[in-house]
């Protein structure tokens, strides 16, 4: 694995457009990243990255579950 990744190379990791983990980011969500480059764009380290995995593991699980439950009635 990578030692840095930018946002745009996150988003493909968790297949979502870049605009969404921003959003997660602006909203609260996830936390914000605690390094930027010298442009002060983020650098996203492993273990960021995997903070925005958990949270979009998290709300995919939910709605899988409830499209299961939708199914079910």
């Amino acid at each position: 694995m990578q030692d840095k990744f930018n946002t745009k190379q996150v988003a493909d990791m968790l297949n979502i457009d870049k605009s969404t983990l921003l959003r997660w980011i602006r909203q609260g969500k996830i936390p914000d990243v605690g390094h930027r480059d010298g442009r002060n764009w983020r650098v996203w380290l492993p273990s960021d990255v995997e903070k925005v995995k958990e949270y979009h593991d998290k709300i995919h699980q939910l709605t899988l579950n409830l499209e299961d439950e939708t199914k079910a009635q």
